[in-house]
């Protein structure tokens, strides 16, 4: 067998293995969005944490529980010695040597300043963040992988029209060569459509690798084997995009988790200065109170028995020091108040900027793509002429070659204005974030 019969094997045999084990998979957008929100890592963490605020929400609310504290010992008791005040006349007290200590305490706090309170909303506030988080990155993740699934479809349709043309022009090469046979075009005719060719196979081979990886960029992200090749739905490009003004958009835009994750921090760092205010606030609580203990060692001598006592009531706390600490807490805690309501209204001038630039960008795709249909057209008919003038020996090659690439680069940037359609669409979903 002939090495180049092995080559042609193997090569066959590679193709097949490729085939087998490749699993093409037709995906839309809606489920690259499911996929994407059930599989990507990065969801998952910002529910993790959406989860640790839920518990951080029970936390905070079990500091309305009451405190029960229960406490046992037991200790060896040495003999003590009854001593005068002038140091003499020292007397052995003899005393029990086994020692032992059982306390239960409880107690319940019914005022605090509010801070108890205080510290409940922001943990609620805090779990409200978390889920908009959530949602912000669902939201970015979506549109990271559609941006890939969008430049998928370019790369695809583009490789498309390369095999076109790479057709056409092997046919036309076929056409020149038998004119060149019959002695009607030179030898560098030929040789220059030979080029052309080999430039667009090499174009396609570099199209080609860059669908591979940007189709293993989506599988890794979407957790998918990585022998699953993605192909983008073809009604992409039917898909209708709803009309809406600018001012509408910028009203959906007020609800975005950017906007609503700044309202929220603006709460929370209220909740914050109330908390401050609270420290200059008494603490009053019921307590009870239960003792066990032995021996009894405040008679002389100590009696060997146990000695058990309660009580219930209410205790005042109040720290005095607050009173001139507090007011520094208090005015920072007012500082961040400020700051926190001057971060809204940047991320509202944020919000509407680039609402408002995405919403333009949506426009200036419609027309890019109306001028581009135009192009083609007018690319299409400029090749259909001068391939009829060229076959009938009115044409050079070069006109030909010229014809042919700007046939190519009209089909190819009409194709991009329709993809960049859909992306500044979901562009402006993400800017407004509805996405």
């Amino acid at each position: 067998m002939s090495k180049k019969h092995l080559l042609t094997t193997a090569i066959a045999m590679l193709s097949w293995v490729c085939v087998t084990y490749a699993q093409e998979r037709v995906m839309s957008i809606s489920e690259l969005f499911s996929l994407c929100d059930n599989n990507s890592t990065g969801i998952e963490m910002a529910r993790a944490t959406l989860k640790q605020a839920t518990e951080g929400v029970e936390v905070a609310k079990s500091a309305r529980l009451p405190q029960l504290e229960a406490s046992l010992s037991a200790s060896f008791l040495g003999n003590g010695y009854v001593v005068d005040r002038n140091f003499g006349d020292v007397t052995k007290a003899d005393m029990p040597h086994f020692g032992n200590n059982f306390a239960l305490k409880a107690s319940q706090v019914i005022y605090a300043g509010g801070a108890i309170d205080a510290g409940i909303k922001q943990a609620e506030l805090q779990k409200e963040i978390a889920a908009q988080g959530l949602e912000a990155t669902r939201q970015n993740i979506r549109f990271m992988v559609l941006g890939n699934y969008l430049e998928l479809y370019k790369l695809h349709n583009q490789a498309k029209v390369y095999r076109r043309n790479i057709e056409q022009t092997t046919l036309l090469v076929e056409h020149i060569k038998a004119r060149y046979n019959e002695g009607v075009v030179l030898s560098n005719d030929v040789t220059r459509y030979e080029l052309q060719l080999e430039q667009l196979r090499l174009a396609l081979s570099e199209v080609e690798s860059a669908i591979s990886i940007m189709n293993y960029n989506i599988t890794a992200t979407l957790d998918m084997p990585a022998s699953t090749v993605i192909i983008p739905d073809s009604t992409l490009l039917e898909e209708q995009i709803p009309l809406t003004t600018n001012e509408e958009w910028l009203q959906m835009a007020g609800k975005s988790p950017k906007m609503q994750i700044a309202g929220l921090n603006l709460k929370i760092q209220k909740q914050k200065e109330r908390t401050a205010k609270a420290g200059r606030l008494p603490q009053i609580a019921l307590v009870a109170e239960n003792n066990f203990n032995g021996p009894i060692t405040i008679e002389i001598p100590a009696i060997d028995k146990n000695f058990n006592y309660w009580f219930v009531g209410v205790g005042l706390r109040y720290d005095i020091a607050s009173l001139w600490k507090s007011n520094r807490k208090i005015r920072t805690e007012k500082a961040g108040t400020l700051r926190a309501q001057h971060n809204v209204e940047l991320a509202r001038e944020d919000t509407d900027i680039a609402v408002n630039s995405a919403f333009v960008a949506v426009q200036q795709a419609f027309e890019r793509m109306h001028t581009q249909e135009k192009s083609v057209a007018l690319a299409t008919e400029n090749y259909n002429v001068i391939n009829n003038r060229y076959l009938n020996g009115l044409a050079l090659v070069t006109e030909m070659i010229d014809a042919s690439n700007s046939c190519l680069s009209a089909e190819l940037q009409l194709v991009n204005a329709r993809i960049n359609i859909i992306y500044s669409y979901y562009s402006l979903q993400r800017a407004a974030g509805t996405l």
